[in-house]
């Protein structure tokens, strides 16, 4: 009795903690004052108006998409591979490279982001548009891995088994059978493989350059020279894009499973 009360307690200061800075920010972006601040005299929609006018942010959001989708494909890919060669050939060999991908998760980003620019940019002059892309990809191969390896672990194989004892080839039957069961796993993945390289700092502040900004560094040097409630703005759309980008992956993998079922 005590104990359930106490976990509700600490859930309940925990999201206090975590939604109070959000709605703050969303009182804020809305102000009619040229500062951050509350209360609000009123209600303002000229710094929403505002974001699509600032070319650095711009810049870096558009640069920032391109950067996030482009890592999280190719670590799909790469992570599926990788997943696909882990869970049919199992020992430690298996268990080695498991931990080799998990590496970069356990690493401080700004400690990857040195060595790559000391390392891809410096001795080897690779562009910093190329480096970004493989930072960002050591970033989300952790997230695609695992989540991957989890998925292929919970797919019964004797339905391939099954698939390729009818006479289908191997890799027909793994896209008709294995995929559609990877469905919410590959959704999963690619989404917090898109998060977690559209919101990295630490990486993306070594490898930037002349015209080369995402925009979580771009919202960081607006809020170091301005003081408006622009960056706060920003901070609501981008909060009103995840929230609709996760509802459509949640659509999107119930729908994949009642498919399922229904076969």
């Amino acid at each position: 009795m005590y104990k359930h009360r106490l976990l509700k307690c600490i859930a309940i200061v925990v999201l206090t903690f975590v939604f109070i800075p959000l709605m703050l920010i969303v009182l804020t972006s809305f102000n009619t004052r040229n500062v951050i601040g509350l209360p609000t005299d009123g209600i303002s929609f000229r710094w929403f108006a505002k974001v699509f006018k600032s070319r650095s942010l711009m810049s870096g959001l558009k640069l920032s998409l391109s950067l996030g989708v482009g890592a999280a494909a190719l670590g799909m890919v790469v992570g599926l591979f990788a997943a696909i060669a882990m869970n049919r050939h199992p020992g430690k060999l298996s268990e080695f490279f498991r931990n080799l991908f998990m590496m970069p998760s356990l690493i401080p980003g700004i400690v990857i982001g040195y060595v790559l620019f000391q390392s891809i940019v410096v001795q080897y002059a690779i562009p910093l548009s190329w480096a970004l892309v493989i930072g960002h990809l050591l970033i989300v191969l952790p997230y695609t891995v695992r989540i991957l390896l989890a998925g292929l672990r919970e797919c019964d194989p004797s339905i391939e088994e099954a698939a390729r004892t009818l006479g289908c080839p191997p890799v027909k039957a793994f896209v008709k059978v294995v995929l559609p069961d990877l469905q919410p796993a590959i959704l999963s993945a690619f989404m917090l493989a898109f998060i977690n390289s559209f919101n990295n700092i630490p990486v993306s502040l070594y490898l930037k350059g002349p015209g080369i900004n995402t925009l979580p560094y771009a919202m960081m040097t607006y809020i170091e020279y301005n003081y408006d409630p622009t960056v706060s703005a920003l901070s609501v759309m981008l909060m009103g894009l995840t929230l609709i980008f996760m509802m459509l992956s949640g659509l999107i993998a119930t729908s994949g499973a009642k498919k399922g079922g229904g076969k």
